[in-house]
């Protein structure tokens, strides 16, 4: 039987290729031997239900065509199979196609269906107290970027791409307020007053710079880092540090490599994974080792553990 690849395309996506360009460089693969079939989404999540269904029907490889949105949909859709991901670059920031080398060309990038190379890679988790949870394959974030990306006007987004995130952070997280929370990391509890949790699996931070830039995607490990309360001034203080490499040790702030943290607050507190809104209040956030199977160039990479 041919080797089946799905595309899952997003139409709406910040720089998506048109499909009539798609549909030409999936030619190389059915020349090569693949079954090839389309799947336009019409709304936000469609692409879980459709990677869900084609891992239940064997599909060998769904190949997300949007934005990080689109791959994150993709990722949760593919959970606990063995179809792998595979990505072609659209949206506004690309930064797991950008982290990974995906060619920027869709025919360059459908040829690494036979030329690239299969890897397992960790995924995290965010959990709620209720049973909610979400997959994502770079980062999540609680806290004042879970506020910039739940309230960053939808035009500032398609008109000026990852730099509106990082516009509207720096202006409205000056203004954001600290939560009381305990966190516990490998059973210790510490009382902090948060501003900012991010958990990494990938290095680049919207595609405009490393924060967890000592990152490796399939080491079984996240990287953590909270970002306490203070002063408008350091606030902005913690952005410098951040854009030069200077936070790891930094006052306020606290980096470790774990496998879980746990979050209590007394109120909701807002969230992002990859860049989408989380929709729930997390309390969780964990990984899942090499629990994805994604095709990536076949090229050394200090990403994966050994290159």
């Amino acid at each position: 039987m041919a080797p089946c690849s799905l595309f899952v395309v997003n139409p709406i996506a910040r720089g998506a290729p048109p499909l009539d360009v798609l549909r030409l460089a999936s030619a190389w693969l059915e020349a090569e031997g693949w079954q090839t079939e389309f799947v336009m989404t019409q709304r936000k999540g469609d692409a879980v239900g459709v990677a869900r269904e084609a891992a239940e029907s064997g599909c060998d490889v769904v190949v997300a065509c949007g934005g990080d949105g689109t791959v994150n949909e993709a990722a949760n859709g593919l959970a606990g199979s063995e179809t792998a991901l595979a990505v072609i670059r659209g949206g506004t920031a690309n930064v797991w196609a950008k982290e990974v080398g995906i060619p920027r060309g869709p025919r360059g990038a459908v040829r690494l269906r036979k030329e690239g190379r299969r890897r397992r890679v960790d995924r995290g988790v965010v959990e709620s107290g209720g049973g909610e949870s979400r997959y994502f394959l770079l980062m999540a974030g609680i806290g004042v970027d879970g506020h910039v990306v739940g309230h960053v006007p939808e035009g500032l987004k398609h008109r000026f791409g990852a730099l509106a995130y990082f516009a509207y952070a720096v202006a409205d997280g000056a203004r954001f307020k600290p939560q009381p929370a305990s966190l516990t990391i490998e059973g210790e509890t510490a009382e902090v007053d948060l501003f900012w949790l991010l958990a990494g699996n990938t290095r680049s931070y919207g595609g405009l710079f490393n924060i967890t830039h000592h990152a490796v995607v399939d080491d079984g490990l996240l990287d953590l880092y909270a970002f306490t309360g203070g002063s408008v001034a350091r606030k902005l203080g913690l952005w410098l540090r951040v854009l030069t490499h200077q936070h790891d040790s930094a006052p306020g702030i606290e980096y470790r490599r774990v496998r879980e943290v746990r979050l209590a607050t007394a109120a909701p507190i807002e969230g992002q994974v990859d860049g989408e809104v989380l929709g729930f209040a997390p309390e969780v956030v964990r990984v899942a080792p090499r629990a994805l199977t994604v095709v990536v160039p076949d090229a050394r990479n200090d990403l994966f553990a050994g290159g």
